[in-house]
C-alpha cells in the first residue's frame, strides 16, 4: 500500500532516504523494491553477494536516517504519499513502460492515479485556436469520465488542467521537480487545485530542483499513464513533439489537430500527422477514438474512477491482438510468456495487451493475463 506521510515520523525518515537512492539508478532501485517492498524490508533483505554489497550504503543510511522535515503546506489538505511499482495504486498503464518510475510522490486521492486517463499536451505559447482548443478538448474528456493528465506547464498544459477542473472532472500533473518545488512558480495556486481535484504527481524526491533532463523524464511519466496523448499544438522542434515520441516508444496512440500550413505552432502537429499520428478533428472524434460516450456541455462529469469499458467487436480488433487473443484462450498467461511465443518484442506484446484491456477483453489475473467470460 502506499505510505502516507505525516503519520509516523521514523517511517517518513526512511522512505525520503530511500527515494532519494534513486541517484544511484532508477532500475536499480526498482529491482530493489520489486524484492523489498518497503524500507525495514530493505533493511532486513538478504540476497546474493553482489546485491547485498550494493545494498549495504542504503542499508546503514536506513538504519540512521536523517530526520523528515516538511513544509506544513505539504501534509495538509490532500497530504502527501509515496507509492511504488509493487503497490496496487501505482498507475496500471505506467507501470507496463520498461523505464517506468520506481516510485511516484502525489498529493490527491488515490483513486486518481487508476483512473482512466487521457493525456494532453502542447505547446507553452498557444494562439486563440490553441488556447481555445485546449480547453474544448480537456473539458470534453472530464464530462465524459477521463481523468485529464498533463505537465503543469504554461499554455496548453495548464488550459487543460484548468478546463478539466472548471468542468467538474479530475485532472493529474505529473512535474519535472520535487512536489515541495512547483514548476512553474506561477502555477503554485493551480497546483493546489489540481491536488484537491485530482493529483499532483513526481518520481523525483522532495527538494529537487526543476532541471533540464528531468523535462525528458516527466515527458515520458506524462505519456506513460495514458494510452493515448493528444497534441493541441505545437511546435517543430519542440518539447511537445518529445512527449508524442516517448508515446509512440511505449505503444500508445497519438491523436493530432490539424493545422493550417500557415501556422507556424502547427508544424509540430502536421509532422506528426505524416509520420502517422491519429487525425482528431471534433471531441465526438476524439471520446470515440477513446472508447467513452461523449457529454453534452455543461452535464456533470461523470466518475473518474477506473469504469467498465463497452466490448468493442471482435472484427474491430487488430490482428495482432486477435492473435494475441487467441493465444490467451481459456487459460492464464504472463506477457513475456505470450512475446515468446508470437516471436514479438515484449514492449508490442504489452501495448496490445493494453489495447485488449482497456476494450474489456482481457483482464489482469495472479501470473498474467486472461480473457474476459
Amino acid at each position: 500500500m502506499a505510505h502516507q506521510f505525516g503519520i509516523d515520523s521514523d517511517a517518513d525518515a526512511r522512505w525520503l532516504t530511500l527515494t532519494r537512492s534513486v541517484e544511484a539508478g532508477a532500475r536499480w532501485l526498482d529491482q530493489v523494491l520489486q524484492r523489498c517492498a518497503t524500507p525495514e524490508g530493505v533493511l532486513s533483505c538478504a540476497g546474493d553477494a553482489a546485491l547485498a554489497l550494493r545494498l549495504e550504503p542504503l542499508q546503514r543510511a536506513l538504519d540512521h536516517p536523517p530526520p523528515a522535515d516538511f513544509p506544513e503546506r505539504l501534509l495538509s489538505g490532500p497530504g502527501l504519499s509515496v507509492v511504488t511499482t509493487r503497490d496496487p495504486e501505482y498507475p496500471p498503464l505506467l507501470a507496463q513502460c520498461s523505464d517506468r518510475p520506481p516510485f511516484l510522490f502525489f498529493r490527491g486521492a488515490l483513486r486518481h492515479l487508476t483512473a482512466r486517463t487521457v493525456s494532453i499536451v502542447g505547446t507553452r505559447k498557444p494562439s486563440v485556436e490553441g488556447r481555445r482548443a485546449a480547453n474544448e478538448f480537456a473539458a470534453a474528456a472530464a464530462r465524459s469520465g477521463l481523468s485529464v493528465v498533463s505537465g503543469l506547464a504554461l499554455g496548453v498544459d495548464g488550459i487543460a488542467h484548468d478546463a478539466a477542473l472548471t468542468a467538474g472532472g479530475c485532472t493529474i500533473a505529473v512535474l519535472p521537480s520535487g512536489l515541495d518545488r512547483i514548476y512553474p512558480a506561477r502555477h503554485q495556486h493551480l497546483a493546489e487545485r489540481v491536488a484537491r481535484g485530482g493529483a499532483l504527481v513526481s518520481e523525483f524526491p522532495l527538494g529537487t530542483p526543476p532541471r533540464k533532463h528531468h523535462f525528458h523524464r516527466r515527458n515520458r511519466t506524462l505519456s506513460g499513464f495514458s494510452m493515448s496523448t493528444l497534441v493541441v499544438e505545437g511546435g517543430r522542434p519542440s518539447g511537445t513533439l518529445l512527449t508524442a515520441s516517448a508515446a509512440a516508444d511505449q505503444g500508445r496512440d497519438v491523436m493530432v489537430l490539424p493545422w493550417s500550413i500557415y501556422h507556424r505552432e502547427g508544424a509540430g502537429c502536421r509532422y506528426l500527422l505524416e509520420d502517422g499520428a491519429l487525425l482528431v478533428q471534433s471531441t465526438e472524434a476524439m471520446c470515440a477514438h477513446l472508447g467513452v460516450a461523449p457529454a453534452p456541455e455543461g452535464a456533470a462529469s461523470l466518475p473518474s474512477e477506473p469504469m467498465p469499458v463497452e466490448r468493442r467487436d471482435k472484427g474491430k480488433l487488430s490482428p495482432d491482438q486477435r492473435a494475441l487473443l487467441s493465444l490467451l484462450g481459456s487459460g492464464t498467461h504472463s506477457a513475456e510468456v505470450l512475446a515468446l511465443q508470437l516471436e514479438w518484442d515484449l514492449d508490442h506484446c504489452l501495448a496490445c495487451l493494453s489495447a485488449l484491456e482497456i476494450a474489456a477483453r482481457i483482464q489482469r489475473a495472479p501470473g498474467g493475463y486472461s480473457a474476459m467470460i
